[in-house]
């Protein structure tokens, strides 16, 4: 359930961000903000007080649920509301994470080890000793495309993403590429994008050209795949259509990062995944 609730949230993200107005003035929005607050207090947050107890982290998670709502109370800028549902939605991604550490010591089924593959597992023990944020992503990721009643794979997808993102932060950060004499951004960005850091990393191994184009290839494929997903259109006549459509190109999204995973953290694959032509 706290999965939905960073769905839920991931949305209002993304429309808000693809807009160009300075400020939030209109009211469709303004009451999207209220009713998203009010689903964590009616319905999410009983969830991740069992998980975290009401400790101050949430007392802190509240008052910035109540800030959103102060929020639409005005007109107030955009970037406010930017600022605010980029905590927000980290912190609820950090009760994710607890959440399913809980499950997997108590056994559950969806998060136990004896549930994945040899490779998931070998990348995850990676992750987890790197960046433990990253590999809650990637296992969440997991456990959506193993869910049997997932209504949207939108959150699913950027699951993949943030693993993949947080990794290539980690191995390259802003500051090392940006300081390279031959760097220059792509059109329309301010920093480096996610392929030009998988460049300057494998760079910086002495890898060939034609291995670093692969890599490159696939991550641009990742990006294109999960932007389908995250701006599929689903109506009620073909709902489960669309869902099924969304969960297999999750899967093939999730083949690409787990290449690219596994050469950008070095990880011998224990069980090689199925091929993935990364130049077609």
């Amino acid at each position: 359930m706290i999965q939905e609730l960073l769905d839920l949230a991931d949305e209002f993200h993304n429309r808000l961000k693809a807009r160009s107005t300075v400020n939030v003035n209109d009211r469709p929005t303004k009451d999207e903000a209220i009713a998203l607050a009010s689903a964590y207090f009616n319905k999410y947050r009983a969830q991740i007080a069992g998980v975290i107890g009401v400790t101050d982290a949430l007392l802190q998670h509240d008052k910035e649920w109540q800030d959103l709502v102060r929020l639409a109370h005005g007109n107030n800028q955009r970037k406010s509301y930017m600022r605010l549902l980029n905590s927000l939605r980290k912190e609820v991604r950090e009760f994710s994470v607890v959440s399913l550490a809980k499950v997997a010591d108590t056994g559950g089924h969806d998060a136990g080890p004896s549930d994945l593959s040899p490779s998931e597992t070998a990348l995850i023990s990676t992750l987890d000793r790197l960046l433990p944020s990253a590999a809650a992503s990637y296992r969440q990721g997991i456990l959506d495309l193993r869910g049997v009643d997932r209504l949207s794979y939108r959150g699913t997808a950027s699951e993949f993403r943030e693993a993949l993102r947080e990794t290539l932060d980690y191995l390259a950060p802003d500051s090392e590429v940006l300081k390279q004499p031959d760097f220059r951004p792509e059109d329309g960005q301010k920093r480096p994008t996610m392929k030009q850091k998988a460049r300057f990393i494998l760079m910086s191994r002495g890898r060939a050209k034609t291995q670093r184009v692969s890599t490159e290839k696939a991550i641009e494929v990742v990006e294109e795949l999960i932007g389908g997903v995250v701006r599929a259109t689903y109506d009620r006549a073909s709902l489960s259509t669309h869902v099924e459509t969304s969960r297999t190109e999750v899967l093939r999204i999730k083949r690409y990062v787990d290449t690219v995973l596994f050469d950008l953290l070095e990880v011998p694959e224990v069980v090689t995944s199925p091929e993935v032509n990364l130049l077609s």
